[in-house]
């Protein structure tokens, strides 16, 4: 091999490695970021400022266990009769103050429920009317009943029960061919609010995702690690002349490639230093978040490593002059077809305090008012278990239950309607194993969080098509209200 094809190679190898530290949506930039520049920034900032986090609980959560009936009603009954094994006991459970009773489908309502025994500090918060649940949500192209799923006189979410399509539905809209995700195109629609030309709206701590693809691919998510920005190692010297000469000779005639590798090499420079100045703020704040996290049990969790990550950049937000930022954060492991009691508890462990140390932050900085934390998962689990084993687990289903968390929202309330958790009829689909069929579309739930981050009505149905299809989520029988009032028009 020739001395040239050798430092072609290399030059390769180094360009590629560059451009896998964080990719950023940035236009029409040149030369990096300079502490100046910052402090300018700093100056800019603006009250006007609302953060999303949407945190994903990849898997399929087991909502049946998360939420859980109490009392002598007919759903502690009905919960008691079909979970089996992997039932939870009603003196285990941190018991829910529902500020007003939860619809029940079928008519009736409840206001009997606890959360997870690892859940004591989600429950204090649903009781400080700090955190809410939206019930049995999930994908839906319109809406279903048990008869018209059997008989398929119904238009169905494609490839339902596969975790990677009803991901992808998730986080966008239960249609096919995937187009982009709701994350993404609230970013290109509030764009006003996002005017800094160096760092992206759109922050991923766990790696490209659907959430956040834009539908016009104006906008690109910078991807940290779970720790913050991954640095560029080894820029100097040698490897740094060779780069510059290979820019130096990059043109929009004659190497189109060089001068996009240019473009992003200069972009992720420039969004890798205006985040490490976030961090730099963050740290003058006064807020000790690694004792914060520590104490809540979070500070060894993959979860509570990127959510300290996040309040970090939020804490040091006047760092850039994006004011409608969206985070993207997975937690992994739900799919729990056994061992679900042992694994499950770990689970909401790792959530639970991951979100109380977030919040805990959030207030230090007295920022809990500003950002909104939504978290879901790609589907339920059926409520009875697949097998009587101690290990048993149980298996993909559909509707679950969903969360959102801050000072925003219309806290301690269920919103939609709770499954009657009856096996074999009713919201059942299609056997005796409690699938339920969603009472609330996620179309509808995302809608109403990004009407709240500044998406006009009338734009909605440009993002979520099918929201056409069901009641208004802003009306009374969608049973939606999920800020406060006065919190969105």
């Amino acid at each position: 091999m020739s001395e040239n094809k050798n430092n072609m190679l290399s030059r390769r190898r180094f360009l590629n490695k560059s451009l896998t530290f964080g990719s950023a949506a940035v236009v029409g930039s040149t030369g990096f970021f300079s502490m100046f520049n910052a402090r300018q920034a700093l100056a800019q900032s603006s009250t006007d400022y609302k953060a999303l986090v949407y945190v994903f609980l990849a898997g399929g959560n087991d909502a049946n266990n998360m939420i859980v009936p109490t009392g002598e009603g007919v759903l502690r009954q009905r919960y008691d009769d079909s979970r089996g094994v992997v039932a939870l006991a009603e003196n285990t459970l941190h018991p829910l103050s529902l500020k007003k009773a939860a619809q029940v489908y079928g008519g009736d309502t409840s206001n009997e429920f606890g959360l997870h025994p690892s859940c004591s500090d989600m429950a204090d918060m649903f009781n400080q009317e700090e955190l809410s649940f939206i019930c049995n949500t999930g994908n839906l192209v319109e809406p279903t009943t048990r008869e018209q799923f059997k008989n398929k006189t119904v238009s169905l979410p494609p490839q339902l029960f596969s975790h990677a399509d009803q991901q992808k539905q998730y986080q966008s809209e239960p249609t096919n061919p995937f187009r982009y995700g709701w994350g993404g195109r609230i970013a290109e629609l509030t764009s006003t609010y996002n005017t800094d030309g160096f760092v992206s709206p759109l922050i991923s701590t766990s790696g490209l995702n659907s959430f956040q693809v834009s539908k016009n691919s104006l906008i690109n998510p910078f991807v940290m690690n779970k720790n913050g920005v991954t640095n560029l190692n080894g820029f100097s010297g040698a490897r740094k002349t060779m780069v510059e000469r290979y820019f130096a000779n990059a043109d929009d005639i004659n190497n189109l490639m060089g001068k996009k590798y240019q473009q992003t090499f200069t972009s992720a420079r420039h969004a890798q230093q205006v985040l490490n100045t976030a961090f730099d703020i963050a740290d003058g704040t006064g807020v000790n978040f690694n004792s914060i996290f520590e104490q809540a049990g979070a500070s060894e969790s993959n979860v509570g490593k990127q959510l300290k990550t996040i309040v970090k950049l939020i804490a040091g937000k006047s760092s850039n002059t994006n004011n409608r930022p969206v985070f993207f954060v997975k937690m992994g492991g739900f799919d729990t077809h056994k061992n679900v009691l042992a694994d499950h508890q770990l689970l909401m462990t790792d959530l639970n305090n991951a979100l109380k140390a977030f919040r805990d932050c959030l207030v230090a900085l007295g920022d809990f008012d500003k950002v909104l934390t939504f978290s879901g998962s790609e589907f339920g689990r059926t409520l009875t278990p697949n097998s009587t084993n101690a290990n048993a687990g149980t298996d993909h289903a559909w509707g679950g239950h969903a969360m959102l968390m801050g000072d925003m929202v219309n806290g301690g309330k269920f919103f939609g309607q709770h499954p009657d958790l009856q096996v074999g009829q009713g919201l059942d689909s299609d056997s005796k194993r409690g699938r339920w069929i969603p009472t609330t579309s996620t179309s509808q739930v995302s809608a109403v969080i990004a009407h709240w981050f500044g998406v006009e009505k009338s734009e909605l149905t440009s993002i979520f098509p099918s929201l056409a299809n069901f009641d208004d989520p802003f009306s009374e029988l969608s049973n939606l209200d999920l800020f406060k009032v006065g919190e969105i028009a």
